[in-house]
């Protein structure tokens, strides 16, 4: 029996995969913050962009470093909230809850846009540290009047996978915050432990389709890797190392821990070929930071080049990770030629990034991206090698693994492997060691609470009283009080939190909008009564100049003064009576 094909959004997103399902439930209907994880290939970034591009909440996208940040179309969590660089223990008196505003000093701007927010997207969140989440814990809830809410009633939605990379940290930094954290984690940020995190992990697998690869993989993400498990994998070294030179392996990157082995890599290969490199020079207008252009400003290349293409192409023609060979270089036109790994020949120009931050639009009442600058330069980079930290989210059919000098971080073995969509096109320099898969201590007890039954379940029940509650509140915004009644009893029977103190105050707040308005329509009266009054003494004013005009046989100038009496008070009788009978008069004289 054939599988069943999966249904799969115009966005690229399963619609059938049935945490994807719950997530988006809870990202649509409910204020709880989510943090959505899982292995290699599980389709986190596509949820990502889904929801960036169908929610009607007001969101911003963030990423702890500006690469990421330009890759996911956002901005950087440092620049957006204008973070300092040092670590930020709990007890600095410059960022207490009296002294914060003035520390940070944010703009009219950017207070409004911290109000008006309602959804925080964060990707690669498993770089970002505890003390980071904390402080933008506490901003928010400052800045939005709302001490009692985690993250001052804001919705977060964190994406990433802890397994993988971790947050980087100096040593001098991480003795500063070790008496305040159990770990440099984001999950054991201070506002989590009053505030359980929902945590959905998705299990089903795009990127590799081999499920003896797919179990090895998943035994060396939680560190429970078998004998058996490393004689297969240690049975790729210096497998089809013999092929590098044919066309068929002319696509296989090496993956290393070290930018300087990377870099080494990639020159030597350039060096390699004959002749002598064409510079192509990026270009950069506005505020574009030259640590966040996603290739070099000076690009060097050559016929015969290893390429990567690092932005999905509009037309589809390539994606980010498209490995490739340069067959041609057309310097006066601007325009490359490549070989991708596909078979394609293709032309390829240069394409523009742009450094966006978000402001507020007061009169369409939306958060709007606002381009400070850009960068121009050819979608691709030199990728005989990639570091192992760059190639998170990419995919590749051929990867040679280099751990020469030892892996150094948690997940970082599990994300080079994961890189590959086979074992079978996978080559490693050296064998893999045990102590080369690791995995933190913390990190194996948090991920205990993905997909908890019971914090789901609530979350989800929740989500019907939440929607309610949302839709009472637009009614009630609308003037539609038979609306708003209706959804307000319904969320109270879906979920009895009337004596609640944030319902009593939801409900305190929107009867004092009734009395505000009230007592603004009373002033309102009284001032339309003093002005009708005296535009009444006005009038009857005109109506004595009209008579003396009369007096005068000045009847022209007796109507424009009735006529304006008229128009101060219509109800003046005595200019009406007049007006009739001057009128006919004075047409019959002309």
């Amino acid at each position: 029996m054939s599988e069943k094909k999966a249904n799969i959004d115009i966005n690229g997103i399963d619609l059938d995969n049935p945490e994807l399902q719950k997530a988006l439930q809870i990202i649509q209907f409910t204020h709880n913050s989510l943090f959505l994880t899982g292995k290699a290939g599980t389709g986190k970034s596509t949820f990502l962009r889904y929801i960036s591009a169908t929610t009607k909440k007001k969101h911003v996208i963030l990423a702890p470093t500006g690469i990421a940040a330009i890759n996911a179309g956002g901005s950087t969590l440092h620049s957006f909230f204008k973070l300092p660089f040092y670590p930020l223990v709990p007890n600095d008196k410059r960022y207490s809850a009296r002294n914060l505003r003035s520390t940070m000093k944010y703009n009219g701007d950017k207070c409004k846009l911290l109000r008006e927010v309602e959804l925080i997207i964060i990707d690669e969140i498993s770089m970002v540290r505890a003390d980071i989440i904390d402080f933008i814990d506490k901003v928010l809830r400052i800045y939005n009047r709302n001490m009692r809410e985690p993250f001052g009633g804001k919705q977060l939605l964190l994406v990433g996978d802890i397994y993988q990379l971790e947050p980087v940290l100096k040593e001098e930094d991480r003795r500063l915050l070790q008496p305040y954290y159990a770990s440099s984690y984001f999950f054991d940020a201070k506002v989590f432990q009053d505030y359980p995190l929902v945590s959905i992990e998705l299990n089903k697998v795009y990127r590799q389709n081999d499920p003896s690869f797919i179990s090895i993989l998943d035994h060396i993400r939680t560190n429970q890797v078998s004998d058996t498990d490393f004689n297969l994998i240690n049975a790729c070294v210096g497998a089809r190392l013999e092929d590098a030179n044919k066309p068929e392996g002319n696509f296989t990157i090496t993956l290393s821990t070290k930018r300087d082995t990377v870099d080494w890599i990639n020159n030597q290969g350039l060096d390699n070929l004959n002749g002598d490199p064409v510079m192509f020079l990026g270009e950069i207008k506005g505020e574009f930071p030259e640590s966040s252009l996603p290739t070099p400003i000076e690009l060097n290349l050559k016929v015969g080049a290893h390429i990567m293409f690092i932005k999905n192409d509009i037309e589809k023609q390539w994606v980010n990770g498209t490995l490739g060979i340069i067959i041609g270089i057309d310097e006066e036109a601007g325009i490359l030629y490549v070989h991708t790994e596909d078979g394609y020949d293709l032309q390829v120009q240069r394409e523009m990034w742009e450094n966006v931050r978000y402001r507020f639009n007061e009169a369409e009442q939306k958060i709007e991206e606002e381009q400070i600058g850009t960068y121009v330069q050819f979608p691709i980079k030199l990728a005989w090698a990639i570091t192992v930290h760059k190639s998170q989210g990419l995919t590749f059919k051929n990867v040679n693994i280099d751990f020469t000098g030892g892996v150094f971080a948690g997940g970082q073995a599990y994300v080079a492997l994961s890189r590959c969509t086979s074992l079978e096109g996978i080559t490693l320099k050296e064998p893999l060691r045990r102590n080369e898969v690791f995995v933190r201590s913390e990190v194996t007890q948090f991920a205990r609470h993905y997909n908890d039954h019971n914090i789901i379940s609530t979350a989800l029940k929740q989500s019907k009283a939440d929607k309610e509650y949302y839709d009472a509140t637009r009614a009630f915004n609308a003037g539609d009080f038979d609306a708003f009644l209706r959804n307000f009893f319904l969320a109270i029977h879906s979920r009895y939190d009337i004596e609640r103190p944030a319902v009593k105050r939801f409900i305190r707040r929107k009867l004092n909008i009734i009395n505000q308005l009230r007592n603004e329509n009373k002033e309102l009266r009284k001032q339309q009564a003093e002005r009708n009054e005296f535009l009444k003494r006005l009038s009857v004013e005109y109506v004595m100049m009209g008579k003396e005009c009369e007096r005068e046989e000045m009847f022209e100038a007796a109507i424009a003064n009735y006529e304006k009496a008229v128009a101060l008070y219509p109800d003046n009788p005595t200019a009406r009576k007049r007006l009739e009978k001057l009128k006919p008069s004075t047409d019959k004289k002309k």
